[in-house]
């Protein structure tokens, strides 16, 4: 059964929704946040324990004094595993959840079993433009964020819902300040990629307008050994727009690399 648990860490309360039981899953979620429902994390904890933090100032969890980017946030997060005391995971990043993933696998690659890149933020492909979520009509950016029409439901179940809407502006607010300049990319990511030594699979929506799939085919080039698939259907949340795939891809990568 999910539960949402609240911990203090440095003075700062930060939530954290866990469900399910086995091998433990840390995913970290993307622009949009994550919300009360979220059909491809409730589908992965049919068969690991997944445990999905709100990065600091989305969602429920408060804004940290200092964590002003993804560098900073991949050192917060960083604490935080020793908080939860959680070792030797499987990551599954989402958007900017896939680039703060690489950026912690850079760095302290020892403590991840797997990385499992979704839609991932984090480098710039030359020549191929990106949507911006930032500067974009309501309707636009749902246009970006979904394939197929399940994105008039999606806004539709957070506006006019209470605390669900203040959220989305939170995390609107929040999204802005760790990705606006540069937009949802380090410059200097690319040429650190080498470094990265756990297995990786790179899955992507086949009608991605966010990160358009020469994101991922980029990614796949620059990261060792990494694995790619395409997800039919499916845009830039694959997690909610397709979560039985989402989940699908994720559980056979995981059972694959053995570990």
């Amino acid at each position: 059964m999910a539960e949402n648990a609240v911990i203090d860490l440095r003075g700062s309360k930060i939530n954290i929704w866990r469900a399910g039981k086995g091998e433990t899953v840390l995913f970290l979620h993307g622009l949009q946040g994550r919300n009360d429902h979220e059909p491809g994390l409730e589908e992965l904890a049919k068969s690991f324990e997944v445990i999905a933090p709100d990065h600091p100032g989305f969602g429920r969890s408060e804004s940290v004094d200092g964590v002003d980017d993804i560098k900073d946030l991949s050192l917060f997060y960083l604490d935080l595993l020793d908080a939860l005391k959680l070792d030797r995971v499987h990551v599954v990043g989402q958007c900017i959840g896939g680039w703060l993933a690489l950026e912690l696998a850079i760095y302290a690659g020892q403590k991840f079993k797997s990385l499992s890149l979704v839609n991932s933020a984090g480098i710039r492909v030359k020549d191929v433009p990106r949507g911006d979520l930032f500067v974009c009509s309501e309707e636009d950016m749902v246009r970006m964020l979904f394939a197929g029409n399940g994105g008039a439901e999606w806004m539709k179940s957070i506006r006019g819902a209470g605390e669900l809407e203040d959220i989305y502006e939170r995390n609107r607010a929040a999204a802005a300040k760790y990705s606006w300049s540069p937009r949802l990319c380090n410059p200097k990511l690319d040429r650190w990629l080498h470094r990265v030594n756990a297995p990786v699979h790179i899955v992507w929506g086949e009608q991605n307008r966010v990160l358009p799939p020469a994101y991922g085919e980029a990614l796949k080039k620059l990261i060792p050994g990494a694995s790619h698939a395409t997800i039919a259907n499916c845009a830039h949340l694959a997690h909610i727009e397709q979560p039985q795939k989402f989940a699908q891809e994720i559980s056979q990568f995981i059972r694959r690399t053995g570990t």
